[in-house]
């Protein structure tokens, strides 16, 4: 029999805090990898560079996007962003529907049959409401696009080690509580690494016919046993931007100025 061909999948936002560990996820798990950079961006890949295609484009550009996820199976949406600027035109709305939309757009007219996207379960602690508004704005688009979908929506993350917000390591306990647990599961912190091998997991599995909502619950279990089950990636330096002490760093990039 001959050998399977490895899925090929387009992530956008592979350059940040998430999806850098998403890109390394899915190699772990045998995919074919294209990450979309902005221009002259491509050297934020790493040590990743050799070993997942790259093409230049802005998710908030749609020419620039076009024809560049022809022949892949599934397209991941990890941009968008929770530090909202109104003078530069950069509202919730902008950040993190118009983006999603764009590549809904492009993975239509690419004839990519599935989308995953990255959306949220809570607004992270000190942002505001208008956050939650534009990752469920973003879902209604998807679903109506006439793409097989696959909407994540992911708690806030951190990476272990890094400095956290009292009040998350407050709830992490709490959630040890059974009835507690329901109740806190869309505020409870997740470990980056848990949630990008759980995307990852996600996008393998992503299909042309079934439609997926994915609870932080659920990403968390998928997460967990791809950790027990994967081969472990040379060790890799994420180069972009420094995270430290935050709980939910802007995913992918944010539009230039």
């Amino acid at each position: 029999m001959p050998e399977r061909s490895p899925r090929r999948v387009f992530v956008t936002g592979g350059t940040g805090f998430l999806g850098y560990r998403v890109l390394r996820a899915l190699l772990e798990q045998g995919a074919e990898v294209t990450a979309l950079v902005r221009p002259d961006s491509e050297e934020k890949l790493g040590s990743l560079r050799g070993r997942v295609q790259w093409v230049q484009g802005d998710v908030w550009n749609p020419a620039s996007m076009r024809g560049r996820a022809r022949g892949h199976a599934v397209v991941v949406h990890l941009v968008g962003g929770t530090r909202p600027d109104p003078t530069r035109g950069l509202t919730f709305r902008h950040l993190n529907f118009v983006s999603a939309r764009n590549v809904a757009q492009m993975a239509v007219s690419d004839g990519v049959p599935h989308m995953v996207l990255l959306s949220a379960s809570a607004a992270p602690l000190g942002v505001a409401g208008g956050y939650i508004d534009s990752k469920r704005d973003a879902e209604e688009y998807l679903k109506k696009t006439g793409l097989t979908w696959t909407i994540i929506r992911a708690p806030a993350l951190y990476a272990p080690g890094q400095r956290r917000n009292p009040i998350y390591l407050l709830v992490s306990l709490l959630s040890y509580l059974p009835i507690a647990n329901l109740i806190l599961a869309a505020h409870r912190a997740m470990p980056v690494d848990v949630a990008a091998r759980g995307i990852a997991s996600l996008a393998m599995s992503a299909d042309s016919l079934q439609n997926r909502f994915v609870q932080p619950g659920q990403l968390r279990r998928l997460g967990r046993s791809a950790e027990r089950r994967a081969i472990p990636a040379p060790e890799i330096s994420y180069s972009g931007e420094d995270d430290s002490g935050l709980d939910e760093p802007p995913f992918g990039w944010l539009p230039p100025t």
